[in-house]
């Protein structure tokens, strides 16, 4: 078997507040292999984007160890992208100067730059709309820069926190497709944060599930689904899949709430 991708070794996050230490995640441990599409689910306030910040440097474990082809992960770099449910463009930057600003960072030529920047655009469907600032884009059109964005120096690995939250469903749904097509075209290794159990057994090849605060990994479920069949949403095995992991979820948001980690109505959304 391959080395993973991505590992998460008893990985512990604390964090002080007001005097007290709050642990957000207690021994979460997680492999990612290379080239996988990963889901992870969890209750609100189980550590889900502590953990994507983590895997992307953006903060560092109090205890454990995170590696990335076998390397201590220490701090941001550009074999990791990520996109955030904000779009975060630069408003004063049009799509392809948003697209640009990663490639500016490894010190590309600004030839260079700018046939990669359009040759990303065009991956992600924006073509015609380089010129276009993110004021002029729709929310789904502003994801799809930031998607390109973050593909576009070719980072090893590709982070999504909830990047589809905001969006309405027919978008989302529209959107969840183009990343499978993204990603079976470049072989990105991805790590999907999401609430939706739908959009979780859409787009993973495995689903982790996460406890409640503090964060563990609960299970990991293998999805064995064609996505590319009609309705695939509507048959039995996606129904199975789905149900197994509200089983495996539904304490967790149950616990959640009664710590008044979760609002009540995130029972419709996990």
């Amino acid at each position: 078997m391959s080395q993973p991708k991505l590992r998460l070794r008893e990985v512990r996050k604390e964090f002080a507040h007001r005097g007290d230490t709050f642990v957000a995640l207690a021994d979460a441990t997680l492999d990612v292999r290379p080239g996988e599409l990963l889901a992870v689910v969890g209750p609100s306030g189980c550590g889900k984007s502590t953990l994507l910040d983590l895997l992307g440097g953006l903060t560092t474990p109090s205890s454990g160890e995170i590696l990335l082809d076998g390397r201590p992960v220490t701090g941001p770099g550009l074999d990791r992208g990520i996109v955030f449910q904000q779009y975060a463009l630069l408003p004063w930057r049009t799509a392809q100067g948003n697209v640009e600003l990663g490639l500016e960072a490894k010190g590309l030529p600004r030839a260079e730059r700018r046939e990669t920047a359009r040759r990303f655009l065009d991956l992600v469907g924006l073509g015609g709309f380089a010129d276009r600032y993110p004021h002029e884009l729709s929310g789904g059109m502003k994801q799809r820069v930031a998607i390109a964005r973050s593909l576009a120096f070719e980072p090893d690995v590709l982070l999504m926190d909830e990047p589809f939250a905001a969006l309405d469903a027919q978008t989302r749904e529209s959107l969840q497709d183009e990343l499978l097509r993204i990603w079976r075209a470049t072989g990105a290794t991805i790590v999907f944060i999401t609430h939706g159990i739908d959009e979780a057994v859409y787009l993973g090849q495995r689903v982790a599930v996460m406890t409640s605060r503090p964060g563990r990994i609960k299970a990991v479920v293998d999805v064995d689904l064609d996505v590319s069949a009609p309705d695939v949403r509507s048959t039995d095995a996606f129904g199975a899949y789905r149900h197994r992991i509200w089983s495996l979820l539904q304490d967790e948001v149950v616990r959640a709430q009664q710590h008044e980690l979760a609002p009540r109505e995130d029972l419709a959304h996990v």
